[in-house]
């Protein structure tokens, strides 16, 4: 499985638990992830290793980008990449719930939040579906970064 493929499937489990939890914080674990992807064989474990580090690149990721935050995290290495391990207690973000909560104006299904994509996406499952409803969420997020500057820029 592609590493861009796993951040997709890993980014809406992530967010989706964390909005069906908020405010109650949630928690993450790479390994328990990574076990949980599709076509990855927990007993292979290059493969497994590979999943893991993806998995908790991800949640860093999404720590970094200003949609999840966390108290509690285990940092590990693998082959002298850092990465997320564990995340004891995390949650969204102000901007994650924003970004969750939005309706996608270039949809065709305007009536759900991208949120409430996300979720039905986890629970339905499919890699299209899942990438589709992450495409959303992170281009609605990349919008908050891209006025950031241009108000800077006139000021």
């Amino acid at each position: 499985m592609k590493n861009i493929e796993v951040f997709s499937i890993a980014t809406a489990r992530i967010c989706a638990a964390a909005l069906e939890q908020h405010p109650v914080v949630a928690r993450f674990n790479a390994e328990e992830s990574a076990r949980h992807l599709p076509g990855v064989d927990p007993s292979n474990r290059e493969a497994m290793a590979q999943a893991v580090l993806a998995c908790g690149a991800t949640f860093e990721w999404l720590l970094d980008e200003g949609y999840v935050r966390s108290t509690a995290c285990v940092k590990e290495s693998l082959n002298g990449v850092p990465f997320v391990h564990l995340a004891l207690r995390y949650r969204l973000t102000e901007k994650g719930l924003a970004i969750l909560g939005a309706h996608a104006a270039s949809s065709a299904d305007e009536s759900r939040t991208i949120g409430e994509r996300l979720i039905a996406a986890v629970k339905l499952g499919g890699a299209e579906r899942i990438k589709e409803s992450v495409k959303l969420m992170i281009g609605a997020g990349a919008g908050t970064h891209a006025a950031r500057p241009m108000l800077q820029a006139t000021g």
